[in-house]
């Protein structure tokens, strides 16, 4: 039980480092939104730094996912027994999925403002979800471990 606490507890903390990734690849992108509209210079978009800051946060949410998910397996031998936490994790990993086939699409050259808009809106949508999820998180590890 004392290795799942510890599994349990290392879960939160890698998601909290892809939330911390997750946002500043925001800001960065929020800033090729801003030279779009006539707000800022080309060069205040650094597409690489934003790329990377991405993937960062990509890895990390499937990692931090990936032990959320074994975690949870020790514990209780089946998956998607923590309810809504876990149906909202699946949900996540899917509109950021889907964010990141877009955003490999737009860095190979391939898209349009219209497509960086739509990459832009699931990703920053789904930040919508992820706070709920802290929630749900705080609570299963408040109040059921």
């Amino acid at each position: 039980m004392e290795k799942f606490k510890e599994m349990a507890f290392l879960h939160p903390m890698v998601i909290v480092l892809a939330i911390i990734s997750g946002v500043y690849a925001g800001f960065l992108g929020w800033k090729r939104f801003r030279f779009r509209r006539g707000l800022g210079s080309a060069s205040d978009f650094p597409w690489k730094k934003h790329i990377q800051w991405g993937k960062r946060f990509y890895l990390l949410l499937w990692i931090g996912s990936i032990i959320g998910v074994g975690a949870l397996f020790y514990l209780k031998g089946t998956l998607l027994t923590s309810g809504l936490h876990a149906y909202l994790a699946v949900l996540i990993l899917l509109l950021f999925s889907i964010g990141v086939v877009l955003g490999g699409k737009l860095s190979k050259g391939k898209g349009t403002n219209r497509l960086a808009l739509t990459h832009m809106a699931i990703n920053y949508s789904a930040f919508f979800f992820v706070l709920i999820q802290i929630v749900l998180g705080v609570i299963f590890l408040t109040f059921f471990l």
